[in-house]
């Protein structure tokens, strides 16, 4: 790995040498100085907060976003009611990062995903489908008349479609739907299940071109083929922590293997979808974690801020970094991301390019 932000450390070590350099007469007024603000400096001050979430790449692994929120310390946390609608946007060959702002669409824990051209960045908020491109302008709002309300989306691989989970009055329908990337127009609804249950759906997988996988909140995961056919069945644990992002089913393929993974209480679980089995690959308590079939690698973070790399059977290959959060490998099979706690008031997106 090469990491994009070690200009900083560079930038770092010139400061230092600089101030070395300085004369002892001259260091003096400024150490003064420097305990006189510090003295007039109350612990009541505000702080000045910048903090990301949940970065993601686009498929061609040359931009990466993530949920921005700035505001000083005295302000609500996000948590406690305000909506955060910013969103970071960094250049990874410019090391640029600027800052859109989506207007209504929360940007704060919420779930969001590119479609497959990388133009837009969907979102299922508040009974609508939105897409926005990464200047911030929304190319398509729907609302579906059919199929209740939206909670979850997952975009084909090929074509312009996409899979979306509506909530009805009586439990939940899984539809197909097409759109016309022209003109940004949502086009023909097929629903292609309906059910029955009191259940929340807290998360969906394709598992194919024709099949999907959801996870339910008793710990209920079901793969489900396009014409109803449920082809597996598995149950895992539940988590006390409500964020949809760690509730994520993730799919993954490669030499012939078919699984899903998922972070439950007892830690990293696998869910074969050839043989039915599941496996508890990781124990423990896992905060986040992903998935690469080109890598042919998991990567996770722990209750500790740690953040793993492994096989993708769990073996431990490699502690990455301390005290970083959130890690996304890039589609494009070029590095790893993640959310870096400078201090607690500020974060900062790191990435780890492949050499």
């Amino acid at each position: 790995f090469r990491s994009i932000s070690a200009f900083r450390s560079i930038s770092a070590f010139r400061s230092i040498s600089a101030f070395r350099s300085i004369s002892a007469f001259r260091v003096l007024p400024l150490l003064l100085l420097a305990c006189f603000l510090l003295a007039a400096c109350s612990d009541d001050d505000p702080v000045l907060q910048t903090h990301y979430v949940n970065p993601v790449w686009t498929p061609d692994g040359k931009t990466l976003v993530a949920g921005y929120d700035e505001a000083l310390s005295t302000e609500i946390a996000p948590s406690a009611g305000r909506t955060v609608t910013r969103l970071a946007v960094k250049d990874i060959a410019s090391r640029v990062t600027r800052i859109v702002d989506l207007g209504v669409v929360s940007t704060w824990h919420t779930l969001y995903a590119f479609d497959p051209s990388g133009t837009a960045l969907a979102f299922v908020e508040n009974g609508r489908i939105l897409f926005h491109d990464l200047q911030g302008r929304q190319l398509l709002s729907f609302q579906p008349t059919v199929g209740g309300v939206p909670r979850l989306l997952a975009f084909q691989n090929t074509g312009n479609s996409f899979v979306w989970v509506g909530v009805t009055a009586d439990g939940y329908t899984v539809n197909l739907n097409t759109y016309d990337a022209a003109t940004w127009a949502a086009l023909e609804t097929t629903t292609l299940e309906t059910v029955q249950s009191a259940e929340a759906v807290l998360s969906l997988a394709l598992t194919s071109q024709r099949s999907y996988a959801l996870r339910l909140s008793s710990g209920l995961v079901r793969e489900v083929d396009f014409n109803g056919t449920e082809l597996n069945s598995f149950n895992i644990g539940t988590l006390t922590r409500d964020n949809p992002w760690h509730e994520r089913l993730v799919y993954y393929s490669a030499l012939g293997a078919r699984y899903l993974y998922a972070v439950d209480g007892n830690g990293m679980m696998r869910l074969d979808l050839s043989t039915g089995a599941a496996d508890n690959l990781v124990k423990g308590t896992i905060m986040d974690f992903d998935m690469s079939d080109q890598r042919m690698s998991m990567v996770y973070e722990t209750r500790t801020g740690d953040i793993w790399l492994s096989t993708s059977d769990g073996v431990p290959l490699q502690r990455m970094a301390p005290q970083n959060l959130m890690p996304r490998f890039s589609p494009a099979a070029n590095g790893v991301a993640m959310v870096t706690r400078v201090d607690p008031y500020m974060d900062s997106l790191h990435v780890l390019l492949y050499r």
